[in-house]
């Protein structure tokens, strides 16, 4: 008896040394018969590519754990390169940045230029800055590195990218039923399907993650997202209204009752219901803060008082949005531009345009639209018969930026004054 449960113990232990051997074979001869692939794979070696690079994708779920997991991703990523299945290719390289980020970006990057053109061209260069992101520093397992590949993929679309990716989120459930995040990686997946535009898809995966996971804290989230599609995807203001309704009445203090408002004053004014939209415009900046929500808040409000011709408060609320966002440099100067356009073009003040770009300038005089600003102010000092001003603002145009194609006619415009 005792000798047996010595054989019995020698053989689990040996075990994980077979198995270990079994895969380290495998891999071997996966890699052997890439080599057998001639440079320019004809329509039966694309085939065979594809099906060794499959073979491969078995391989790592059976062995994901192992070392060699990142050579078995990299030589299915050029498998896939060589099947010409660049989407199926993106979605490795994806997988194997973020589930083994010490791997050599130098391996990665050619191949990355190519598969980077499965997606499409308006989210190429979104792609490339979420393949290059750090991992996030609470990404500590292997199961939380790889959501953040899917995260990725869930932001990009392509005629082909749509199924490898939707494969990589089915695959992902399947084998981690347990994963702590999974309420959030479902509201990821529905993600993918609203960017390719399978808005059915999208509704009831949002359902599930709102539905299936009682504890989840983005209950609130996955019943917003569903108004956002009715809204802006089936142009279905009914229900879009009654999602919106369900997040303000069902969680009245969540961080999305803020963009919930925001997103039915937009409504109300695509509909024309402009005191609508001012009142839940106002109910959104109250909440939002200084976000870039409260942002979009703030100048949706200004666009409402445009269509109702009250040009005095569409200048006052641009002045108002540049003064909470005066710490974004971009956000402040734009609502000011606009301020100074509301007062030259529909107000036909040119005192409020001149102080809405001197205001612009003063804030940040060396800024990229300084040049710009420096010069319509000089000619809105011209209009006023400010010529002095106007001199002294183009003098400094002239010699703070002497290679800017305004100091030319900065210069132009400044002979005309001095004659």
């Amino acid at each position: 008896m005792r000798k047996l449960l010595l054989v019995l113990f020698a053989a689990l232990f040996a075990a994980p040394c077979v198995r270990a051997a079994d895969a380290a074979a495998s891999l071997e001869f996966y890699k052997k018969q890439a080599l057998t692939l001639p440079a320019d794979p004809g329509r039966e070696e694309r085939a065979f590519a594809k099906t060794l690079a499959d073979g491969l994708g078995t391989w790592t779920v059976q062995h994901e754990k192992q070392p060699a997991a990142a050579d078995a991703l990299l030589l299915q990523a050029r498998l896939y390169m060589r099947a010409q299945e660049n989407a199926r290719a993106l979605v490795t390289l994806f997988k194997l940045r973020k589930m083994f980020p010490q791997v050599d970006a130098a391996l990665l990057n050619p191949l990355m230029a190519d598969a980077v053109l499965s997606v499409t061209p308006a989210g190429r260069e979104e792609a490339s800055a979420l393949f290059t992101a750090a991992l996030p520093a609470d990404a500590t397992t292997a199961a939380d590195r790889e959501t953040e590949a899917l995260y990725a993929l869930s932001k990009l679309s392509g005629r082909t990218l749509y199924a490898p990716s939707a494969e990589a989120f089915e695959s992902f459930f399947a084998r981690n039923p347990d994963y702590k995040n999974s309420d959030k990686v479902e509201l990821w997946y529905g993600d993918l399907h609203r960017v390719n535009g399978n808005y059915l898809a999208a509704i009831a995966q949002y359902k599930k993650a709102g539905e299936l996971y009682p504890k989840t804290p983005y209950r609130a989230a996955s019943l917003r997202l569903i108004g956002d599609i009715y809204a802006d995807n089936l142009k279905d203001t009914a229900n879009a209204m009654a999602a919106y309704t369900n997040v303000l009445r069902e969680f009245p203090g969540s961080a999305e009752t803020g963009i919930v408002y925001k997103h039915m004053a937009i409504l109300d004014e695509n509909n024309k219901q402009f005191d609508s939209a001012l009142i839940n415009y106002d109910k959104a900046i109250e909440l939002l803060g200084n976000t870039p929500a409260a942002y979009e808040a703030y100048r949706g409000k200004a666009d409402v008082y445009i269509k109702t011709k009250n040009y005095g408060e569409a200048y006052n609320t641009l002045h108002q949005t540049a003064a909470v966002f005066s710490a974004d440099e971009e956000k402040f100067t734009f609502s000011l531009l606009e301020a100074a356009n509301v007062a030259k073009k529909r107000m036909r003040d040119q005192t409020k345009y001149a102080q809405s770009l001197e205001k612009a300038l003063l804030a940040y005089p060396k800024g990229p639209r300084a040049p710009q600003l420096m010069f319509d102010l000089g000619y809105a000092y011209e209009q006023q018969d400010k010529d002095a001003q106007a001199i002294d603002i183009y003098q400094k145009l002239i010699v703070n930026y002497p290679t800017d194609k305004l100091a030319s006619r900065a210069q132009g415009r400044l002979s005309r004054l001095q004659k």
